[in-house]
């Protein structure tokens, strides 16, 4: 069975969801908002099909289509509001990362969703991806043991115009387009959420971003802590995460596994989990998983997403909290901002 899914936005990142939509055997686009004309009827032309139509309003859209989900792929600023209104329209939603801007706009979302009985899944990729799949469940296996600290470090060369020209207008473009990423994926290797973080950011002297291309932190999870740091503006692309543990350290680059026993001078490959057809790409488009799959599977099934929604309202605070640690100079508590923590309560 097929799902008809309404896509907002068109944008670089709108046009490689057309892509993935064309080549799903399970999701037909009925409609596709873009106030934009060249970027929707260019995202039109990818999808090819004619029986979805273009709008430059998402009310007309909503009115027009009968869609059973919509795909927002906007600006972050806006990811909230869009999702409110399909909602409000009876659709399952999946947005791209983030959820929100802040936690409130997120929560007030989520029980807007609960509310019309609805799903709203977070198209976060990262996590999916062989080799962190791969170190997550060694983790989860108790591979290392005990664990004690990590070192994550994210060097890339992504000029301010790459993602649109508001990604080099904005505040914390690396913490809030970024660092939303890195910090989903330490969620998921480790299990827990953070007790609370450190953060600072900066702009290197060349740069033309208006505020926070560089990003560092030191996350606390209890059990252990974890030092990151990223840039947008390296010479060139680069990823390390660096988990030291009692039986040894894990390293990966994003493409490879790495292990080095206790007491051995050298590094021995660990090969990557086996992932469906599809699934080791950038976006995971095959398995169980693929987020589109997990779109079609949430509407005709009620299928709980990996990323629900009630999970990435955790990485917002994170961001949240970095905001308010930069801003303030001082360590914050992921229970200031996310008050749910402190009473016990965990989101699912």
């Amino acid at each position: 069975m097929s799902i008809k899914i309404l896509q907002v936005g068109a944008g670089i990142r709108g046009q490689h969801w057309a892509q993935f939509i064309k080549h799903h055997p399970d999701v037909d686009c009925v409609g596709l908002v873009e106030p934009v004309a060249a970027a929707r009827d260019k995202a039109l032309a990818i999808i090819a099909s004619p029986d979805c139509r273009g709008f430059a309003d998402l009310g007309e859209a909503l009115q027009s289509t009968k869609a059973d989900a919509a795909l927002i792929v906007t600006p972050s600023v806006t990811h909230a509001a869009l999702a409110m209104r399909c909602l409000d329209a009876g659709l399952t939603v999946m947005v791209e990362k983030p959820l929100s801007m802040t936690v409130e706009e997120g929560w007030l979302l989520l029980e807007r969703a609960r509310a019309v009985g609805k799903q709203v899944i977070v198209a976060e990729n990262y996590r999916f991806w062989p080799a962190e799949r791969t170190i997550q469940r060694l983790l989860q296996q108790g591979f290392l043991g005990a664990l004690d600290n990590a070192i994550m470090i994210d060097r890339r060369h992504q000029p301010s115009g790459t993602e649109g020209p508001w990604f080099g207008k904005i505040q914390y473009p690396q913490l809030q387009e970024i660092a939303t990423h890195h910090f989903d994926s330490l969620r998921a290797f480790f299990g827990a959420q953070p007790a609370n973080l450190t953060l600072r950011c900066w702009n290197p002297p060349w740069t033309d971003f208006a505020h926070g291309a560089n990003t560092e932190a030191l996350i606390d999870f209890g059990h252990m802590r974890v030092q990151y740091l990223a840039t947008l503006l390296s010479h060139r692309y680069g990823f390390s995460l660096w988990i030291e543990g009692e039986r040894g350290v894990l390293w990966t680059n994003r493409k490879f596994v790495a292990w080095r026993p206790g007491g051995s001078r050298w590094f021995r490959p660990i090969r990557n989990d086996k992932v469906p057809k599809g699934d080791e790409r950038p976006y995971p488009q095959g398995g169980t998983t693929s987020l589109l799959n997990s779109l079609r599977d949430a509407v005709l099934h009620s299928t709980r997403a990996a990323t629900t929604g009630e999970d990435n309202i955790w990485t917002i605070a994170m961001v949240e909290a970095g905001k308010i640690s930069d801003r303030e100079r001082r360590t914050v508590d992921l229970s200031e901002v996310y008050p749910l923590r402190a009473a016990g309560v965990a989101a699912s």
